[in-house]
């Protein structure tokens, strides 16, 4: 009798144990280099709808090179340059995604035809320009930046920088490689500083009168106005939408998709599934003064201010050139090439 109480024991023991590691909460990890402050609201939020936590691990750089080595680490990728999942994808990283509401909500032309990864949001690559030392009607296209008269005027990041090899790689698609190389040359011999920084660097340069113009994305306005000590670089400068009547601006978009690691499928998906619904891309919209994807109201005051001295812009909606993701990965190698020979960012 006293040894099957034991073993009645043992087994209830056993059984407890299961159940407790059963009930222990869901729990999915992220990798991105998007910044926490943009995330993690997001992710709280999720966690209190669905009971899933997010292990989220933020890196500045190197997202691909980190999946490539670790590509189990993750459940998710969310990334602010969605080339990188075209990438990702070409190297076998990602598994697809099945989401009948995805497919509703986000447009076929921002999710990839294997639905490895879906678009976010968006923002535009444009021009800053000085508001009190320079004209909207004195701006027209990307390549007019090449143009001699913005001798010793132009500002910008590396060419080397994912978000202008972004750019050079939709550029390329459209000029060909021989124009787009006489565009860099043209582009190099007008800065006015070797190139460096990031964007915000570039607003405070026309703030500082090193420049005139920059190149730059939309949403770092909307930030730097959010920043006390960024609001006069914002506030010295104006948004100029590129190639409005030569094909549309270029955009850049975020993106996110799911990885090989294969723990929990379902939870990923749902995470994935938050992401593209009013409450998270409403917030991308008002946090982060970017474009949502599918939008589910009017845009935030600041957005709409974008290009409002710019005849033809109205609160902030411009005509945007779309080139597929798999064409920008494909000329990154090319653009690279081009910006050694024209020594870019010497």
């Amino acid at each position: 009798m006293r040894k099957l109480k034991r073993i009645c024991f043992i087994v209830s023991a056993l059984f407890g144990f299961q159940s407790i590691a059963l009930a222990a909460p869901k729990e999915i990890k992220v990798l991105t280099d998007r910044t926490d402050f943009h995330l993690k609201p997001l992710f709280k939020k999720f966690e209190e709808i669905t009971g899933v936590r997010v292990d989220a691990a933020f890196v500045d750089k190197g997202l691909l090179p980190r999946l490539e080595t670790r590509p189990s680490e993750p459940d998710l990728v969310i990334t602010k340059d969605a080339e990188l999942m075209v990438l990702a994808n070409e190297k076998k990283l990602l598994t697809p995604f099945k989401s009948a509401s995805i497919d509703k909500r986000i447009p076929v032309e921002f999710r990839s035809k294997d639905h490895a990864w879906l678009g976010l949001s968006y923002r535009a690559r444009v021009i800053y320009y000085s508001r009190d030392r320079v004209k909207p009607e004195e701006l027209s296209t990307y390549e007019n930046l090449a143009d001699p008269k913005w001798k010793g005027r132009v500002c910008i990041r590396p060419g080397t920088d994912d978000y202008n090899l972004n750019l050079f790689s939709q550029m390329l698609e459209d000029l060909g490689e021989q124009k787009l190389k006489t565009f860099l040359q043209g582009l190099k011999a007008n800065l006015a500083v070797r190139p460096q920084g990031n964007d915000r660097e570039q607003a405070k340069n026309i703030f500082e009168k090193k420049c005139d113009v920059a190149v730059a994305n939309t949403y770092y306005m909307g930030i730097m106005l959010s920043e006390p000590k960024q609001r006069d670089w914002a506030a010295a400068t104006r948004i100029f939408f590129p190639n409005q009547q030569a094909g549309g601006t270029y955009i850049l978009m975020s993106a996110a998709g799911l990885t090989k690691a294969n723990r929990d499928i379902k939870s990923a998906t749902k995470l994935l599934e938050f992401l593209t619904e009013e409450l998270a891309q409403d917030h991308m919209s008002q946090v982060t003064f970017e474009y949502a994807l599918k939008p589910f109201g009017d845009l935030p005051p600041i957005v709409q201010s974008f290009g409002a001295e710019q005849p033809g812009i109205e609160n902030g909606v411009f005509k945007k050139k779309l080139i597929p993701l798999e064409k920008i990965a494909k000329n990154r190698d090319i653009v690279v090439r081009l910006l050694n020979e024209v020594k870019f960012d010497e």
